[in-house]
């Protein structure tokens, strides 16, 4: 038995060596190396806040417990406009607004359950045009705007709307406002989220 053994052993070897890791031990040639992967770059989430689209995370609901609170003050249809007035405010005396509002300025959209039926056109309310950042103290008075919602998503109309009233929500949207610089921590998966307050009113809630 011993004997029959014995032949086997050279083409055993043979074949691991055929099967190397790291190099080719009948060609001489080294072997592929195997594949890698690399970290993607940071990068800002997205926030075009799309048609068919849900309002990605986080989201904090603007209330009380907020230094500063957003609010949907009314609605009022002008034909295929909705002209949607918003409020920020703040129980602090000192606390003070930066404008532009950065990342995501204050952004009217249309909600059906929770998918983004319409929104404003892009630009509608951008703050100062000279670019220039100026501090508004909404701790001793309202900072009051107003948006059109104009832009109604592939398959939504008025008519349903004004048909369905309780099928819809006006949400207005914005970057929350920080004390401090950004953390520069990148988060496990690449993507830096950034925070948007948000504040919601029903089509047929009336104005205040």
């Amino acid at each position: 038995m011993r004997r029959a053994l014995l032949p086997a052993v050279p083409v055993l070897l043979l074949a691991l060596a055929g099967c190397g890791g790291n190099s080719d031990a009948v060609t001489g040639h080294p072997a592929h190396p195997a594949p890698t992967t690399t970290t993607p770059p940071l990068k800002q989430q997205d926030r075009s806040l799309p048609c068919d689209s849900t309002i990605a995370p986080p989201v904090r609901v603007s209330g009380p417990a907020e230094s500063m609170q957003l609010n949907v003050t009314s609605l009022r249809r002008q034909g295929s406009t909705l002209r949607t007035t918003y409020k920020i405010t703040s129980h602090d005396r000192t606390e003070a607004l930066s404008l532009p509002i950065v990342d995501v300025p204050p952004t009217a959209l249309l909600l059906k359950h929770g998918v983004i039926a319409g929104r404003q056109k892009p630009a509608a309310d951008t703050g100062p045009v000279n670019g220039s950042a100026l501090l508004y103290p909404v701790g001793k008075r309202p900072y009051v705007k107003t948006l059109a919602l104009d832009s109604l998503c592939p398959g939504t109309t008025w008519s349903d709307v004004d048909r369905h009233p309780g099928d819809y929500q006006v949400v207005v949207v914005m970057s929350v406002q920080t004390d401090g610089p950004p953390s520069d921590k990148q988060p496990a998966d690449g993507v830096q989220k950034l925070p948007l307050l948000e504040a919601t009113r029903d089509i047929s809630t009336k104005s205040q």
